[in-house]
């Protein structure tokens, strides 16, 4: 029997059906708070969803992700070293964090060998003068030495944002001379933490990307200029399809923002990294964990994502065996799994709709107050 051979049940009868089975008690009393200030219903229907909004599908034609390796760039010739592991294990996009200002001979010995047109390459400046522009001119000037092209080459490094007007500099440089790299890179991992739940925390990303579009605006930038150049680095925690929701929901909700500065297409970037207070001294279950977080990640829509080893609450320095098995869950997503096939896989999951549009209403509620 075929399942068009079976009668269309109503929301109405749904309800008129628990009741029934309850014997008596509200069928509410089934529902259950998230913690977000969203109340759940024990099902839903398609009778709650009409219009239904259409996949997320953000100008791309697959669900495909980069798969990202964190990459210690204390020492150059380690960091090229574990750069390589990285790659050759399937790796296509590195971090590399950088505790000392580069020059020419540290960024040619950490590149050594590198095939940078068939990876992304995003640099982290974790000290106080940050210099990304002569980061980027140290890095052209590199590519163009080994025969690149510029134009083929993706990555990023986070500008200053308190120096707005050589930030407009910087901006109109890398549209030209290195066009797929994103410089206005707004870091959301460390709102997770202080947030006093999801909506909070989306409404801290999107102001800050907000903000900074209208400081950069106020300099002199047009938002043709700036508004493809937005990355967001988002923390993603253990709540399986709340975090598929956030990650839904921000993509929505950067839209709006974009809509607002009267800007109609633009892609949303969102990096995913996982949040630092999720792993435990337990590697077995990490890594059990670590399957379901790139989950919500990959299905949430992430473009890149970060999977941390499972001994990372043990020691500072992750064995080559953890690195390798927190890169092959990836692997196994995308290619077991096939994540990446479809483009929003959430989209027409009525559970997963309705914490996407609760957590997009109520976030932007929200920032409109604020902003």
């Amino acid at each position: 029997m075929f399942a068009l051979d079976f009668p269309e049940t109503s929301y109405a009868e749904w309800i008129q059906q628990l009741e029934k089975d309850l014997k008596g008690k509200p069928w509410s009393d089934l529902q259950w708070q998230l913690g977000e200030g969203i109340l759940v219903d024990p099902f839903y229907h398609s009778d709650n969803f009409s219009p239904q909004r259409p996949p997320l599908v953000d100008q791309r034609n697959t669900n495909t992700w980069e798969i990202g390796e964190y990459i210690d760039g204390s020492d150059s010739t380690l960091a090229n070293r574990a750069i390589l592991d990285a790659l050759e294990g399937g790796a296509e996009a590195i971090e590399i964090s950088l505790t000392q200002p580069l020059d020419s001979k540290g960024l040619a010995i950490l590149l050594q060998g590198v095939q940078l047109e068939f990876i992304a390459v995003h640099f982290v400046e974790a000290y106080a003068q940050k210099q990304a522009l002569e980061i980027l001119q140290l890095f052209k000037h590199f590519v163009l030495e080994q025969g690149f092209d510029p134009a083929k080459i993706s990555g990023s490094v986070a500008l200053d944002s308190t120096q707005h007007e050589s930030t407009v500099t910087l901006i109109r440089w890398v549209n030209q001379e290195l066009p797929l790299f994103k410089v206005c890179c707004i870091n959301g991992r460390d709102f997770q933490q202080g947030a006093a739940s999801t909506a909070s925390e989306l409404v801290a990303i999107i102001q800050a990307g907000a903000n900074l579009l209208d400081q950069l605006q106020e300099h002199g930038a047009k938002l043709d200029e700036i508004a493809n150049q937005f990355q967001f680095s988002v923390a993603i925690g253990t709540s399986y399809f709340v975090e598929i929701a956030k990650l839904r929901a921000l993509r929505i909700l950067w839209h709006n923002v974009l809509n607002a500065f009267g800007v109609e297409r633009s892609t949303v970037e969102i990096s995913v990294h996982f949040s630092l207070l999720t792993p435990d001294h337990n590697p077995n279950t990490n890594l059990i964990r670590a399957t379901t977080q790139a989950m919500s990640a990959v299905i949430g829509g992430a473009n890149r994502l970060h999977v941390l080893p499972s001994d990372t609450a043990q020691s500072e320095t992750s064995t080559p065996f953890a690195v390798r098995i927190a890169r092959n869950v990836q692997h196994l997503l995308r290619l077991e799994s096939y994540l990446d096939k479809v483009i929003d896989p959430a989209a027409g999951s009525y559970y997963i709709e309705k914490l996407t549009e609760e957590l997009a209403q109520k976030a932007w509620a929200i920032f409109q107050e604020s902003f």
